[in-house]
């Protein structure tokens, strides 16, 4: 069955119409996830370490967000015994320089203060309420005793999004050929 010129127009203008939303209006992720993870909510969370991302975890678990080598900070529910809640967090930011943290109702609370700590919107939260292996190999790498580790049976892995490149020379190129393909779909079906 043919098309009709008219339905072919109203394709492209909706095709172009989706490109530009996509260029216009890029996906972001704020901190509205950490109000899912309530098996830490309200309780206290002691820093444990710090340790850089190596290049073995990354092969082994396929974690792009993190650069190799990217500093991450550790803290664990102080109440449990026998097994752990972890937050772990991803780059350098407010976050890693307290001893203690309290998230509540999605706000985070650090070293007893009784005011909420000021974050950017650009992190990235994933609330994990079972066990998970990458969380557990990140605690053994950054640790500096060898006692006994215990299973990790869920956990709070943070990105702070702000300390990475956004527009990197892979991503202007891409964005330009975006552009280009804009341009040039439409000048296509004119000639």
């Amino acid at each position: 069955m043919p098309v009709s010129p008219q339905c072919a127009g109203a394709y492209i203008i909706n095709l172009i119409a989706f490109w530009l939303l996509l260029l216009l209006h890029p996906a972001t992720v704020t901190t509205i996830g950490l109000k899912n993870c309530s098996f830490i909510d309200g309780h206290i969370l002691e820093f444990v370490c710090h340790g850089k991302y190596e290049r073995q975890i990354r092969l082994q678990y396929k974690d792009r967000n993190p650069a190799i080598n990217a500093p991450y900070s550790i803290w664990q529910r102080a109440d449990y015994f026998g097994s752990t809640m972890l937050l772990i967090v991803f780059y350098e930011g407010p976050l890693t320089r307290c001893y203690n943290l309290v998230l509540s109702e999605g706000l985070f609370y650090c070293n007893g203060h009784n005011y909420p700590m000021e974050l950017d919107d650009s992190i990235i939260v994933n609330c994990i309420p079972f066990k998970f292996t990458y969380a557990d190999e990140l605690h053994k790498q950054c640790k500096t005793s060898k006692k006994i580790h215990a299973s990790t049976i869920s956990s709070v892995i943070i990105y702070m999004e702000s300390n990475i490149i956004e527009f990197s020379g892979a991503a202007k190129i891409l964005c330009s050929l975006n552009i280009l393909v804009i341009v040039i779909l439409p000048l296509r079906f004119v000639i």
